[in-house]
């Protein structure tokens, strides 16, 4: 039985085959707000089994995604062994805002896609801002997205069903959701639980940092509950 959020994304899980859908979604909307260039040089924070680097890997300059699980990095670096302009950094399980793995690098674009309600507590988060900021070139701009910022279960379930309905997915959706609940998810979460930031803690922390952020209206991501922070340098 995994134990913490860290073992979960270590292992096989539910989630390997779901991903592609929220990402396809997220895709077709993102550049409305942060148009790609071929010289765009994009930072994937939490970059799993590599969904963006599949879509950009030939529009960008430079891709590189950072994740704590080697099994995803493994899998991506397997697809992308070819493409000479993406790649994967290992990040440490146990220091995961250690991001010295690109240091020294400026980044125009940061992806920090469905990542930060697994961390331990809201510092963490505000340490991704300020890790974020550091990384961040002139007139960058990051993106953190599917944010929740309020409990409630059910109104995470039920956005996702409608959103999946529309976008003709929601048998895979109730599939997914029928094997979470008998899964280690399940149990994880009912161990660590989900980090609940509210937007003005985001906000606040964006201010005390010298960012330029807002939430923004549109939604990016299949959980219309779930909120997405631009933030622009």
């Amino acid at each position: 039985m995994t134990a913490t959020w860290l073992d979960f994304w270590q292992t096989e899980n539910e989630f390997d085959e779901s991903m592609s859908a929220n990402y396809a979604y997220f895709l077709a909307r993102v550049e409305t707000l942060a148009p790609l260039t071929p010289g765009t040089r994009v930072l994937d924070i939490g970059s799993g089994p590599g969904n963006l680097e599949d879509a950009w890997y030939n529009r960008v300059a430079e891709l590189h995604g950072i994740d704590i699980s080697e099994r995803y990095n493994a899998l991506a670096r397997t697809k992308h062994a070819d493409h000479s302009t993406v790649f994967f950094h290992d990040l440490p399980a146990d220091d995961y805002l250690n991001f010295s793995v690109v240091a020294g690098r400026q980044f125009d674009l940061v992806i920090v896609m469905s990542v930060v309600q697994y961390y331990r507590n809201a510092n963490e988060a505000m340490q991704l801002l300020a890790n974020i900021k550091q990384l961040a070139a002139p007139g960058a701009k990051a993106l953190i997205c599917d944010l929740i910022v309020e409990e409630g279960v059910m109104g995470d379930v039920l956005s996702i069903l409608g959103r999946s309905l529309r976008q003709g997915q929601l048998l895979t959706m109730l599939k997914l959701l029928f094997r979470l609940r008998f899964s280690d998810y399940y149990e994880v979460r009912k161990q660590n639980g989900i980090l609940v930031i509210p937007e003005s803690v985001w906000l606040a922390g964006c201010k005390r940092l010298g960012l330029n952020a807002r939430f923004i209206a549109e939604p990016l991501t299949m959980q219309q509950e779930r909120r997405n922070l631009l933030i622009e340098f």
